[in-house]
C-alpha cells in the first residue's frame, strides 16, 4: 500500500486511486480467482465492464469490500506484497474500504453488536442453559433474524455454564517440583473464555503435563472482529489493554501463547502495525500458537512423548489465519509426534468470524465450506481437527450429512491431551 495507514483519517480520493491502480495489477496477474468471493466480483465485473477498472462503479466497490471476510489468503498467495515496487496488500486495502464505508454509509447496529464478543459472551453465559435452549429454538432463530439479521440456520457454539477464566482460578494448581521448565501467560481469547472452554482446559492441561507453568491473564478481546466494521480505533484500543496486560509478564520472563489462531495473529502481527512502541514489538516477537510452542519444546528436547493411545487417522483443516502465520504445519508435526495420520486440508471454512452469520453471507458462507467438505470426504478419517473453533463448527454444519457417524470437528490440543491419557474436565460440556 502506498501512501495510506489504517490508523489515520481516510482521505478518500487517494483510497480510489490506490484501490484502481490495485485492480488494474490484480487483473493482469489473476493469480487469486477462485480465492474467495471478492475477487471472483472483482474480476468479473473487470470483465463485465471489458477490463477497464475505471468503469467500476460504487456498487462493484461496495459489494467487493462486503463480501471480504478478511481471511488473508490473498496476501500469501500474492506476487507483489512488500516489499516488491507494486507494495500490493489487499488484506489491508478491504479494510481500508470498510473503514472509508463505515464513515460514508454508517454501521448497522448489528454489527457492531456482534463485534462485541465479550459482552455477547458474558450475557449468554449468565444463564447459560437457557441462553442455549432459546438458540436452539427455531420461533426465536426466526425473530432474531427478522430484528438482528443474523441468520436462522447459522449454527452457534454453546455458552458454558462455567467459563474459562473461572475453571482456572478455581481449580488447584498442578504440584511442580522445582522450577518450571518454561512459563507461559496464556491469551485464551473470548471464544474459549465463554463458549469453547474445553480446548483452553486441554492447552493448560498439556502444557502443564510438559512442566510448564501456566497463568491466565486479565484480558479482552483482541480486537479481530472490529475488522469487519473498519472500526480500527476499537482494534487500537484492545491492542493497548492487551499489550499492558501482557508486557509485565514479557519482562518476567513468559511466553505468550495463544490457542486460536485469529488472536495469535493479532498478537503476533497486526498489533505491530496498529501500535508501533517497542512494548507491542516485545509481546508481538513473544507469542506462539500453542502447537507452534509445543513443536519449539519438542526441538528443545523439552516435549513429553508418553502418549498411550494413538489418534489414528486425522483430516486436518488448517486455518486461514493460521497459514498467514507463515509458520508451516506445527499442528500436523504435533499431531503426527503422537501416532496419527495426518491430511492437510487446505480448504477455507468460510466462517470467519461473524461475516458467515449475517442472513446475506450465511448462504454464500456455505458454499465456501462445500469445497472444504468435500476435500475431507476424500480422507479415509477417523477424526477432523482444526484450530480454530468456529472453523470446526462450519465444517460440522456443511458436513453434517457427509459426516454421519463421525465425532465434532477437534482442536488438534484436545487431540493431544486424549493421547497423552489425560482426562478431560466433565463440566466442558454446556
Amino acid at each position: 500500500m502506498k501512501g495510506l495507514s489504517l490508523i489515520h483519517p481516510i482521505d478518500s480520493h487517494r483510497l480510489r486511486k490506490e484501490t484502481l491502480r490495485i485492480y488494474e495489477i490484480c487483473d493482469g496477474c489473476r493469480r487469486c480467482f477462485n480465492l474467495c468471493p471478492s475477487f471472483n466480483t472483482l474480476l468479473g465485473r473487470i470483465d463485465d465492464h471489458e477490463g477497464d477498472v475505471a468503469k467500476l462503479t460504487d456498487a462493484d466497490h461496495r459489494r467487493i469490500v462486503d463480501e471480504c471476510y478478511y481471511c488473508k489468503l490473498c496476501f500469501n498467495h500474492c506476487p507483489y506484497t512488500p516489499p516488491h515496487q507494486y507494495a500490493i496488500d489487499f488484506p489491508h486495502l478491504m479494510v481500508l474500504w470498510k473503514k472509508h464505508l463505515a464513515v460514508e454509509r454508517g454501521v448497522r447496529w448489528r454489527d457492531r453488536l456482534l463485534a462485541k464478543t465479550d459482552l455477547l459472551g458474558k450475557l449468554g453465559g449468565l444463564v447459560s442453559s437457557v441462553t442455549n435452549s432459546l438458540l436452539r429454538t427455531r420461533l426465536v432463530r426466526i425473530i432474531i433474524e427478522m430484528v438482528a439479521g443474523v441468520h436462522r440456520d447459522r449454527q452457534v457454539l454453546h455458552f458454558a455454564h462455567e467459563t474459562f477464566p473461572r475453571w482456572f482460578h478455581r481449580r488447584r494448581g498442578s504440584e511442580r517440583v522445582g522450577a518450571p521448565v518454561r512459563k507461559v501467560a496464556l491469551f485464551s481469547s473470548c471464544l474459549v473464555n465463554y463458549q469453547a472452554t474445553d480446548i483452553g482446559k486441554a492447552t493448560v492441561q498439556v502444557l502443564e503435563k510438559n512442566g510448564v507453568h501456566v497463568v491466565v491473564p486479565e484480558q479482552r478481546c483482541c480486537g479481530m472482529p472490529h475488522f469487519e466494521n473498519g472500526d480500527t480505533t476499537a482494534i487500537q484500543e484492545a491492542a493497548r489493554a492487551n499489550v499492558a496486560r501482557l508486557y509485565p509478564f514479557i519482562e518476567e520472563g513468559y511466553d505468550v501463547v495463544v490457542p486460536t489462531a485469529s488472536c495469535s495473529l493479532m498478537l503476533k502481527r497486526e498489533y505491530p502495525e496498529i501500535l508501533s512502541d517497542e512494548r507491542t514489538k516485545q509481546v508481538a516477537e513473544r507469542t506462539f500458537d500453542v502447537c507452534e510452542y509445543l513443536m519449539m519444546m519438542k526441538k528443545a528436547g523439552q516435549l513429553a512423548t508418553d502418549f498411550v493411545t494413538s489418534p489414528g487417522r486425522i483430516a486436518y483443516q488448517i486455518p486461514c489465519h493460521l497459514r498467514d502465520q507463515n509458520i508451516g504445519f506445527k499442528s500436523k508435526e504435533l499431531l503426527e509426534t503422537t501416532g496419527a495420520r495426518v491430511e492437510v486440508i487446505e480448504q477455507c471454512s468460510g466462517h470467519d468470524g461473524f461475516w458467515s452469520a449475517k442472513q446475506e453471507f450465511f448462504p454464500l458462507s456455505m458454499k465456501i465450506a462445500a469445497k472444504a467438505v468435500r476435500a475431507i470426504e476424500r480422507v479415509p478419517a477417523d477424526l477432523i481437527a482444526s484450530d480454530c473453533p468456529l472453523a470446526g463448527l462450519q465444517l460440522d454444519q456443511a458436513g453434517a450429512s457427509a459426516h454421519v457417524g463421525r465425532k465434532a470437528t477437534r482442536h488438534p490440543i484436545q487431540i493431544v491431551r486424549d493421547a497423552y491419557g489425560l482426562l478431560p474436565d466433565p463440566s466442558s460440556q454446556p
